[in-house]
């Protein structure tokens, strides 16, 4: 629903000064920056082979999943704001009647995919490091495996997400003469969202903090009770799996930081809770930041990572 400006003219459809920032400079940089370092970091993984673990697995499905994001998700965004002074929440500019749903479904299946993959490599490592002995027997850690529940992984993601296709259409809304084309969600996506969608972040949220704590402190422990030890391949495992682990808690924390604010602006927008949309492409520009920000956080947590692509890229730039 469209809320008339303080003085009743249209200044509020329209784009803030911030917003005039953010979408056309510091967007596009992101965007830009992300999808290379994303698609670096699957090339990588794929092609070094000692990089050819479970857990760099699920990074290159993480990064997957954020290079879709990274592609679909400002599309819509910039084809606004070139085509209409006014703020795209209200009017997507010129678009058709395939764009919103499929735009929905897409950007919706990126992020529930990025969701399920930080939620089973955060199960993963709990089994490998607080019960070792299930994580052996189970077949956990496998590659082979790891890659067929990116498969499943995806298929629930484009699955749960499909109802996009039905429950969103572009609508003209006609406000004081003017004709406004908006992305609009049926009832039942909203009742989804809040009933179903949030309440499985939030669980998810907590579930990881749960997992990650459990495994911090079961890695405090072994590195105080090997301090003495006199086996140098065990204290060199602790270290390797330390590092492992707090790259996934910092990837962890940046995902829930950068995206939880968007779904709870959106849900108060849609339930006039607020009535301001100042901040919303700043909540977007941070569901951005976070499909972008994650190989940064594996080269600078993870000094196998740096490795292999310094052995792939910049071999291959001082081979030319």
């Amino acid at each position: 629903m469209l809320a008339n400006g303080p003085d009743g003219n249209f200044a509020a459809y329209h784009y803030t000064d911030l917003d005039k920032v953010v979408i056309p400079i510091i967007m596009p940089i992101v965007v830009t920056i992300g999808i290379i370092s994303n698609v670096m970091t699957i090339i990588v993984i794929t092609s070094s082979k000692f990089m050819h673990t479970s857990v760099n697995i699920y990074f290159a499905n993480l990064a997957v999943a954020d290079t879709l994001y990274l592609l679909v998700a400002p599309s819509w965004i910039w084809n606004s704001y070139v085509k209409s002074p006014i703020h795209n929440w209200y009017d997507m500019s010129e678009g058709s009647d395939w764009f919103c749903p499929f735009y929905s479904f897409i950007t919706g299946a990126a992020t529930a995919v990025a969701l399920f993959t930080i939620l089973w490599m955060s199960i993963e490592r709990y089994m490998a490091v607080c019960k070792p002995f299930q994580f052996r027997k189970s077949g956990f850690g496998i590659c082979s495996r790891s890659k067929k529940i990116c498969v499943i992984i995806w298929l629930l993601g484009l699955f749960w997400d499909a109802r996009q296709l039905v429950l969103t259409s572009a609508k003209f809304t006609d406000v004081k003469g003017l004709n406004f084309t908006q992305c609009k969600h049926n009832d039942m996506n909203y009742y989804i969202l809040v009933f179903a969608d949030l309440p499985i972040i939030f669980s998810a949220t907590m579930v990881v903090v749960f997992l990650y704590t459990a495994m911090l402190i079961s890695l405090r422990k072994a590195r105080v009770n090997s301090a003495d030890s006199a086996y140098t391949n065990k204290k060199s495992r602790l270290k390797s799996e330390m590092k492992i682990v707090l790259t996934l808690v910092v990837t962890v924390i940046v995902y829930f930081v950068c995206m939880l604010p968007k779904y709870i602006h959106v849900l108060l927008l849609k339930y006039k809770i607020i009535n301001e949309i100042l901040l919303i492409n700043i909540f977007k520009l941070m569901s951005i930041i976070n499909s972008s920000v994650n190989p940064l956080i594996y080269n600078v947590m993870n000094d196998s990572f740096r490795r292999a692509f310094r052995d792939l890229y910049c071999r291959r730039y001082n081979k030319k």
